[in-house]
């Protein structure tokens, strides 16, 4: 059955549509992004979305459409809310996660418009469903440890990446026929920034996520931390190993949930660390996955072991669970005693002896990180209302470009000593992930419409439209001299373009993932490309060979530029390292390890003797590098999240960044290092 997904249609499920292209009720097109076709519903009682099972018509996969509920399109929150899942389960892979495929604006022929998130379809029953089909029969311990671990792995990944899930709970958890559990609908997703923790310490909460029976109780406030994540983990291990909905065990007299009586065959042991997971203040919940791990193997090693040492670990076990809610003591006392030594004046690499506390032993720090020089931006150049992804500089450095989420590109011109916004061009068919100069007069644009534009600046009108990528266009590189263009997309795909003519070059395939990154030689003669496969490829650009493929790190490659001489290659993945490798051989010649988190842009220098990094790490999120030391000279703070973009701009001491805060920044590069 095919059916028709415009929300006006008065007949979506007409007998006819298997029959045609079009649906027989309003007219509009029943093929999805040219290669979909929905063909049930699987439920519309979900608060923001609409859920729909579609087969990709070229290899009949079923895949899940999560389309926005028409009434919520001028709902900016509940939009927000919704494209913060594509992100969320864009950035994060793993198998207790669905894969997004993309993320889609579809347009019917009444000028009716959608939002809708496609991905990766888990087949089973969710938790809920799965316990109701088996009447409710308690699961056994042996069943809820293996269950327990396995969200919690799941936890530490989506916990590491910077967010917590705020809505665990047996609908959201799916069983796999392989016995895998995947946690899903992301909608509610938080980012636990810097802002956002001092927001909720403060006097003003956020938006109150809530699923009665599973949500903790400072989230019911409007006040989730990630160990509210730990909390609804706990009320979903009561309702599997009672059988009984959660508040079907609260006792409103004592203001706890009696549940041990409902699960005889549970150990004290791991009872104790449920109710460790849903304490009534987030202080006393364990205080990060590691620890919850920790406990569980402790647990499984009970079995093992021979009657006396069995009870010598259970009292172990209980005393680790009170360690789990411990935070640490050193870090605090080496934080004071840093700012201290930093402010006495201690030179590079001045070694601190820090006394510990209780059972921690002396420790050793090295102090290079204090010395490293800092920059405060010129200009704040505000505008986008989305995430910036993309920025370029034109050939004279006397323009800029900046691509967002919103939809939009941005041209700024300097004016004396500062940037002004000269052009805004909305509607760019969704995500705008990509952008680069032509010339001084026309922009080259790209994202989530899978179309590459050239643009007028003046006049803000598609010159030239090229076409032939299947999905999401993530990067472009641009090689002036040799009126080339390269383009990289979610179809695995890198494709080379004349400029020019518009003319498609070459179609370069070899990757097994999304291509995130690309470059091109100043000649125009290798093109070097970055992808989630965790490979960098360097191709010929006259043939189309592939030259080299570089396992280059254990996470994605998220970006990846070629040295001004064409000689070397850098690289930044999620991994948070960078890397420089030999274009010719592949080998590796340098890799730089000392960040937090993922690198999202990196920059050369004129010179090609420093580069720039972008990043999450706060405050210091762009670092300038010098490559013979390795060592970081300075950092950039200013931005509040993670920096997608870097230019140098030409024969300027300038650097340009675009994050994913929202905005541009311009900073003076310094004179001297």
């Amino acid at each position: 059955m095919r059916l028709c997904i415009n929300p006006t249609c008065p007949t979506p499920d007409h007998p006819d549509n298997d029959r045609y292209l079009t649906c027989r009720g309003c007219g509009s097109q029943l093929l999805i992004e040219e290669r979909y076709v929905v063909t049930n519903l699987l439920s519309d009682a979900g608060g923001f979305g609409i859920v729909y099972e579609a087969v990709e018509t070229t290899s009949d996969q079923p895949k899940i459409l999560k389309v926005l509920k028409q009434e919520l399109n001028e709902d900016s929150k509940a939009v927000s809310l919704f494209q913060q899942e594509a992100f969320v389960l864009g950035q994060i892979e793993h198998a207790g996660i669905p894969k997004i495929e993309t993320y889609l604006h579809h347009h019917f022929q009444n000028g009716t418009m959608i939002h809708g998130i496609l991905m990766q379809k888990i087949e089973g029953l969710n938790l809920e469903q799965w316990i109701n089909q088996r009447e409710r029969k308690p699961i056994a311990q042996k069943r809820a440890i293996a269950w327990l671990k396995q969200l919690v792995e799941i936890l530490t990944l989506v916990h590491s990446k910077g967010y917590f899930h705020r809505d665990i709970k047996p609908a959201n958890i799916m069983l796999s026929p392989s016995g895998q559990l995947v946690l899903i609908d992301f909608g509610t997703a938080r980012e636990a920034t810097h802002t956002y923790l001092a927001k909720i310490g403060g006097v003003q909460g956020v938006t109150s996520i809530c699923s009665v029976g599973y949500t903790s109780p400072e989230q019911e406030k409007g006040f989730a931390v990630p160990q509210s994540d730990f909390y609804s983990l706990g009320c979903t291990m009561i309702h599997l190993v009672t059988g009984k909905y959660p508040l079907d065990t609260y006792n409103p007299d004592s203001d706890v949930f009696d549940w041990r009586s409902q699960a005889p065959d549970i150990s004290e042991e791991f009872a104790d660390l449920i109710d460790a997971l849903i304490a009534r203040k987030p202080s006393d919940r364990p205080i990060n996955c590691e620890s919850i791990l920790k406990i569980i193997k402790e647990i499984e090693q009970i079995d093992h072991l021979a009657p006396e040492k069995s009870k010598a670990k259970r009292k172990s076990i209980k005393q680790s669970i009170k360690d789990s809610t411990r935070k640490p003591t050193s870090p605090i006392l080496l934080t004071v005693s840093v700012i201290t030594a930093a402010l006495m004046g201690l030179s590079i690499g001045t070694i601190i002896k820090v006394s510990a506390i209780g059972n921690f032993e002396e420790i050793n720090i090295q102090l290079p990180i204090l010395q490293r020089k800092r920059q405060t931006p010129l200009q704040f150049l505000e505008g986008h209302t989305d995430a910036v992804q993309g920025m370029a500089a034109s050939p004279s450095g006397k323009a800029i470009a900046s691509a967002s989420d919103d939809g939009s590109v941005r041209v700024w011109e300097l004016d004396g000593e500062q940037f002004k916004l000269i052009k805004q061009i909305p509607d760019q068919g969704g995500w705008v992930r990509a952008v680069a100069f032509a010339s001084e007069t026309q922009i080259i644009t790209a994202g989530q419409d899978k179309n590459i534009k050239v643009i007028d600046i003046a006049s803000g009108k598609i010159a030239k439209t090229l076409s032939g990528h299947t999905n999401l266009i993530t990067s472009l590189a641009i090689a002036p001299a040799s009126d080339r263009l390269v383009s990289g997309s979610y179809d695995n795909e890198v494709r080379l373009w004349q400029v020019s003519t518009g003319k498609l070059l070459q179609t370069l395939k070899g990757h097994e993932d999304r291509v995130l990154g690309v470059a091109i030689s100043a000649d125009g003669k290798y093109i070097v490309s970055a992808s989630r496969d965790r490979t960098v490829r360097v191709w010929d650009a006259k043939t189309g060979k592939n030259l080299q493929k570089i396992k280059a790190h254990s996470e994605a490659v998220t970006c990846v530029l070629i040295s001004l001489d064409g000689k070397q290659i850098i690289s930044g993945g999620n991994d948070k390292a960078i890397r420089g490798w030999d274009l010719a051989s592949g080998k590796q010649i340098f890799s730089i390890n000392d960040f937090e988190t993922d690198i999202g842009a990196i920059a050369l220098t004129s010179d090609g003797k420093y580069l720039f990094s972008g990043s999450k790490d706060e405050p210091n999120s762009i670092r300038l590098w010098n490559l013979q030391t390795r060592s970081s000279i300075w950092s950039f703070i200013g931005h509040k999240d993670l920096v997608t973009s870097l230019v140098v701009l030409p024969d300027t001491q300038q650097l340009v960044s675009g994050s994913q805060d929202r905005s541009v920044n311009i900073w003076q590069i310094p004179k001297s290092f």
